[in-house]
C-alpha cells in the first residue's frame, strides 16, 4: 500500500512536470502564431507603398531650408 502512494505521488509529480513544459510550449506557439499573423496581414499594397516612400525618402525638396 504504501509503495503504490509513491507510486502515484512520483506519478503526479511526473505529470506536473510535464504539463508545466506543454503549457509553456502552447504559450510560445499561440506567440508564434499572432506574429505570424501580423506578417500574414501585410498586403502586397502595404509593401509596394513602404517601398514607393523608402525610395523617395530624402528627394523631396525641403522648402524650409533657405535657397
Amino acid at each position: 500500500m504504501e509503495n503504490t502512494i509513491e507510486n502515484l505521488v512520483k506519478q503526479k509529480k511526473f505529470l506536473q512536470s510535464v504539463c508545466r513544459k506543454a503549457g509553456a510550449e502552447i504559450k510560445e506557439l499561440k506567440d508564434t502564431i499572432k506574429k505570424l499573423e501580423k506578417v500574414a496581414a501585410i498586403t502586397s499594397e502595404d509593401v509596394i507603398n513602404r517601398l514607393r516612400d523608402a525610395e523617395n525618402y530624402g528627394r523631396t525638396e525641403d522648402y524650409t531650408e533657405d535657397k
